[in-house]
């Protein structure tokens, strides 16, 4: 049988460490990736074929119930964590089995049986994203009633609101528990700019750039940093 594509998400550089060396201990299981925060493990997961997940439960942020509660199809799932009450969440989120830490070797690999006993190869690997949105890309954000995705190419712009952050589309604003450096690290830098210590920017809706501020195509005029002042007038000098 063809060995399945796992990933390792989890905060704790020691459950890392042991998940690595049990996985590369059997040829039934290819390790793709390591994550130490939800965020990026499902932006890999947008991108590339995932069977498995190994997935800690209490993670700072977006917590691993969050993650599989923002994925409409997700991979099989084997839960490590401390809390054996996570064993119920099995029927409604794809949890094939659960590892308590500290786990030895053999329950590992009872629950890599449990999973090649549950896996069926998926038809369209990347079935989490709608085919016609395969192209784009997307951010994840922790608002009031659980996760949203928004896809970057509605975002305006960002502008960071106390201990909460505002992301504004064409039509909507999200309001979420994060920080504009946190939302940053998702976006691509080549068509996202920061311009002041509290805003982020989508370039292509940028109408003009006057002064100390820009205007974007919506007509809201943004203040411009002294600091972002030159890296803005350089892309728009670059542009012509």
């Amino acid at each position: 049988m063809e060995s399945l594509r796992c990933i390792v998400v989890d905060d704790e550089e020691g459950a890392h460490r042991v998940l690595d060396h049990y996985i590369k201990g059997t040829s039934s299981l290819v390790l793709v990736g390591s994550f130490y925060n939800a965020v990026s493990a499902m932006d890999f997961m947008f991108k590339h074929p995932v069977d498995l997940l190994f997935l800690d439960i209490n993670m700072p942020g977006i917590s691993g119930l969050d993650m599989l509660e923002a994925m409409s199809n997700p991979p099989l799932v084997v839960l490590t964590t401390a809390y054996t009450q996570y064993a119920l969440t099995g029927y409604k989120y794809r949890v094939v089995d659960y590892l308590v830490k500290p786990f030895e070797i053999a329950k590992f690999m009872a629950a890599v049986d449990n999973v090649f006993a549950r896996f069926k190869p998926p038809v369209v690997r990347h079935a989490d994203i709608p085919l016609q949105q395969t192209s784009d890309l997307s951010i994840i954000l922790k608002v009031d009633t659980g996760i949203v995705r928004i896809m970057t190419s509605d975002i305006t712009h960002i502008q960071s609101y106390g201990n909460y952050v505002k992301v504004f589309t064409k039509d909507k604003m999200y309001l979420s528990a994060s920080t504009t450096g946190e939302i940053e690290q998702q976006l691509d830098k080549r068509h996202f700019k920061r311009i002041h210590r509290s805003y982020i920017v989508a370039l292509s809706k940028i109408q003009s750039l006057e002064g100390a501020q820009v205007l974007l195509e919506n007509g809201l005029t943004l203040p411009v940093g002294k600091t972002y002042k030159r890296e803005i007038w350089e892309y728009f000098t670059n542009k012509g």
